[in-house]
């Protein structure tokens, strides 16, 4: 009751794939040893994926065209 209705469940899913995967990403970027350079973009590329993600999942709440409900 506190969340809205998810207009396209899969749109969504696939917005929380993304998501786990870019949370996954930026944690074995965190554990590489070596160069700070790898680990910088590595952690900019999973921020850029989770933001993705999170914009997937925003989108799919709204509505579609079909306004009868």
């Amino acid at each position: 009751m506190n969340r809205r209705p998810v207009c396209h469940p899969r749109l969504y899913g696939w917005g929380q794939l993304v998501v786990a995967f870019a949370l996954c990403w930026q944690m074995v970027f965190l554990l590489v040893p070596g160069n700070a350079d790898i680990r910088q973009w590595g952690t900019l590329t999973g921020s850029a994926l989770l933001l993705t993600g999170l914009i997937v999942m925003k989108v799919s709440h709204r509505m579609g065209r079909d306004s009868a409900g």
